[in-house]
């Protein structure tokens, strides 16, 4: 390959498969930018400093069911004393926002500090793939350990290990529902005053269809799959009595293993049939032998590879990429290390222009490695992100934030990319001296994707500060 085509390489490596480049890390990789593509992905030995200093799963989960028995109690007591009730919502934000504050911060500051940062970008997909969101009171605290514990350990890995991690962690059982998920004809129906410990939640009342659909449409085969409401029925009648296991919770005894356990009291009783398939199965193994069978499904690899096709490379992927990353996917029955390969081996992954727009998180992750110099807090973060409208792990439905350009380039859109940038370049100018020290950072952290205009108007800036903004908002560092 040419100098100048392993250049060009380089540049696109670090864009449209990385987080952006560091200061001096293009001369790195401009030997064989795909060899260090290929060479991330491998499983992670250790977890990032930042991360392992995060609460665990369990005291995520105890700290929401904690402050809710805490408001119940609180609730009683202003009854009693004729006095109003309290401010839920504000209590909420009080107790929570500081908690997710330092969660953002430590994801943010992971990815400006990674050495792998297309294996971190795949962390970020796979948790877009597997939505819980804060924006539901009941999950308000568990996204960042659900990406650390379900996600992360998993995305070099087997799909259906993932897969089944997702389905069986106390995020999702509680963000889809699953929690009041009740059998028609389970014997906690037939006797529905029989006393058992309960999570401080709604008690279950009745199917829930909601874990067995989203797993459906937007975990495995897609919304165009071939399923019907008969599958999504069965199904969830299959996941009933999936419940959290209750009592390590209250004996404060919690340390993060055995995070759902059966409950053969709410499951429905007899065989189900899912997708033209009998199962008889007893207890959990039901619901893992359905699931089991979704991986191997030839919609879930179709729709894995046009998700993924479509994040890195272009709204509307090339087919014979999406083809590629399907069979590679059936072929190896989901090995995602296997998958990703193919991705950035595939020549046309490499061939597609440049039109993705960086989402605004992306933006925000790749001036932090851009500009190592400045360290956002998390309070800024989660200022900036909100404003933008992409708040991390926060979405407001199952199906996560979009992955087209057109959702993120409409006008009041594009015109707050120009204020970050502006603000941003502004916080940064101080590490710089003059504009000529902006452009010798622009030749460093974008390497041959620079237009030649571009690189003129940031020499001819009137000082680092809008010489800085210039290459924030410029159409180079804004797409992928």
């Amino acid at each position: 390959m040419e100098p100048t085509n392993r250049k060009r390489q380089a540049a696109l490596a670090t864009r449209r498969f990385g987080l952006g480049a560091r200061p001096g890390e293009m001369r790195t990789i401009g030997a064989d930018p795909r060899a260090w593509l290929t060479s991330q992905l491998v499983a992670e030995h250790e977890l990032p400093k930042p991360l392992q200093e995060l609460p665990s799963t369990g005291d995520d989960a105890w700290a929401f069911f904690g402050w809710l028995l805490d408001q119940g109690r609180a609730a009683r007591r202003a009854r009693r004393r004729g006095e109003p009730a309290p401010d839920a919502r504000g209590s909420l934000e009080e107790v929570f926002h500081p908690r997710y504050e330092r969660a953002l911060q430590a994801r943010f500051q992971v990815a400006a500090d990674t050495d792998a940062p297309f294996r971190e970008r795949l962390v970020h997909f796979w948790s877009g793939h597997f939505v819980i969101s804060s924006a539901r009171p009941v999950t308000v605290a568990l996204p960042p350990s659900f990406e650390r514990d379900v996600v992360r350990p998993h995305v070099t890995g087997r799909f259906e290990d993932m897969l089944l991690a997702s389905s069986k962690h106390p995020g999702m059982i509680l963000y889809l529902d699953n929690e009041r998920n009740l059998g028609p004809r389970s014997q906690r129906a037939r006797n529905p005053r029989k006393r058992l410990i309960e999570l401080p939640i709604d008690a279950p009342t009745g199917l829930n269809e909601n874990l067995a659909r989203e797993i459906l449409e937007l975990h495995t085969l897609g919304v165009d799959g071939g399923y019907t409401q008969a599958d999504v029925t069965s199904f969830a009648k299959v996941l009933t009595g999936w419940r959290i296991r209750v009592r390590p919770f209250f004996r404060g005894l919690y340390d993060g293993a055995d995070l759902v356990q059966f409950d053969e009291e709410a499951h429905e009783p007899g065989p189900q049939e899912v997708l033209g398939k009998v199962y008889a199965q007893q207890g959990m193994d039901q619901g893992e032998a359905v699931l089991h069978d979704l991986v191997r499904h030839p919609a879930t690899a179709r729709f894995v590879a046009t998700k993924l096709a479509r994040h890195f490379v272009a709204d509307v992927p090339a087919p014979s990429l999406v083809d590629r990353l399907a069979l590679v996917f059936r072929e190896t029955e989901g090995d995602l290390a296997a998958v990703s390969a193919a991705l950035v081996t595939s020549e046309e992954a490499w061939t597609a222009e440049a039109r993705k727009l960086r989402r605004p998180e992306e933006l925000l992750m790749a001036a932090g490695r851009a500009l190592p110099e400045q360290a956002p807090d998390g309070a800024m973060l989660h200022r900036t992100l909100r404003e933008m409208g992409q708040l991390p792990q926060w979405a407001s439905s199952p199906a996560g934030f979009p992955d087209i350009e057109g959702e993120w380039s409409g006008g009041d859109a594009v015109w707050k990319r120009l204020a970050w940038a502006q603000e941003h370049g502004g916080r940064a100018a101080k590490d710089f001296h003059d504009a000529g020290a902006v452009v010798a950072r622009a030749d460093d952290v974008l390497g041959e994707a620079l237009h030649p205009d571009t690189r003129v108007a940031i020499a001819r800036a009137g000082g680092p500060a809008e010489a800085l903004a210039l290459m924030l908002a410029s159409p180079e560092f804004q797409r992928r």
